[in-house]
């Protein structure tokens, strides 16, 4: 036995000099490596021991509201139907993150704000008729004018983490916390020769909180290009303060009810890196989706001495284009 272990420690020596060839080979080919990974990301930007963002966005967007049809043309129209037609307008988004490298999870923050507003006017020669669809009183008349507002404002907190799957496709999970804030007002008028015949007034106001958790896709394409997609699901439960006024009869229909909601981004994303900080600039398509927003309550009629009170209740989207500049440090 001892003159086997004589005769390895003998021998050790003869290879000493090929494995310290072998391991100056390897460090060379890594650190090879290193920069290649470093060219094709568009630069050599290292994030310290802790890091951070800041962005902001430009909102270009559209709405698209359920349930605001006001009025119905009669006789000579082939029974048209009018609704709200909204403008692309301006937006905005803000957010910051903080990056933890030690435990590969990044905590963000953004709040975002988007209104719009439209007003429709229409008018018909008898013998048409316009017939109300707002409002329980049922009237004809021949002019009818609706003004519509609508404001949405999100708060989101995630805490998030990415993985590499490939040199050139990353995934990022997230996880958190979403608020939400919904504004909308329909007021519709309906006149016979210059006589209002009707005064409707609908306000739905919604506040609401939940979780939310996202997914996000990040394809490395070339020079600091990429192609970024994802989805985040919220679950949110919250207030609606509706009220509806027409004429001299006003009433409420408060309730709290879960309002689900779906926000998609597809986009494309230039970085230019420099040594400590990286600029990023990128352009996306996105949506906003959410269900059972637009609640409305209606008075129709009476059952012996009492009112109907009949609920309504329809989604609401926003999107569009989204321009971003952000920064990482």
């Amino acid at each position: 036995m001892k003159w086997k272990l004589l005769l390895i420690i003998s021998v050790l020596p003869l290879f000493g000099g090929e494995i310290d060839q072998r391991v100056e080979v390897l460090e060379k080919e890594m650190k090879e490596i290193r920069l290649e990974t470093k060219a094709e990301c568009g630069g050599e930007f290292e994030r310290g021991w802790i890091g951070g963002k800041v962005f902001g966005d430009i909102l270009y967007w559209h709405a698209k509201v359920g349930g605001t049809e006001y009025v119905y043309r009669l006789l000579n129209d082939d029974g048209r139907v009018e609704s709200q037609s909204f403008d692309w307008d301006f937006g905005y988004r803000v957010g910051v993150g903080i990056f933890l490298p030690i435990v590969k999870w990044e905590v963000s923050g953004s709040f975002t704000h988007f209104g719009t507003k439209d007003t429709e006017g229409r008018g018909v020669i008898p013998p048409s008729l316009f017939i109300n669809l707002k409002g329980g009183m049922l009237v004809s008349s021949q002019d009818a004018v609706s003004s519509y507002e609508i404001g949405c404002d999100a708060l989101s907190v995630e805490l998030k983490q990415g993985s590499f799957l490939s040199r050139v496709l990353g995934i990022n999970f997230s996880l958190g916390a979403k608020q939400t804030w919904i504004e909308q007002v329909q007021k519709v008028t309906y006149r016979t020769g210059g006589e209002d015949l009707l005064r409707v007034k609908d306000r739905c106001r919604f506040q609401g909180l939940g979780p939310q958790f996202g997914v996000m896709a990040h394809v490395h394409l070339f020079s600091g290009v990429s192609l970024l997609g994802g989805a985040k699901g919220s679950l949110l439960y919250g207030h609606f303060e509706v009220k509806h006024e027409e004429s001299s009869v006003g009433t409420k229909g408060n309730i709290h009810l879960f309002s689900p909601n779906l926000f998609f981004s597809l986009g494309i994303e230039k970085d230019i890196s420099f040594k400590s900080v990286r600029l990023i600039l990128a352009l996306f398509y996105e949506a906003d989706y959410y269900w059972r927003q637009n609640q409305a309550v209606e008075i129709e009629g009476m059952r012996g001495s009492r009112f109907q009170l009949i609920r309504y209740s329809d989604d609401v989207i926003f999107y569009g284009a989204t321009l971003r500049v952000g920064m990482e440090f």
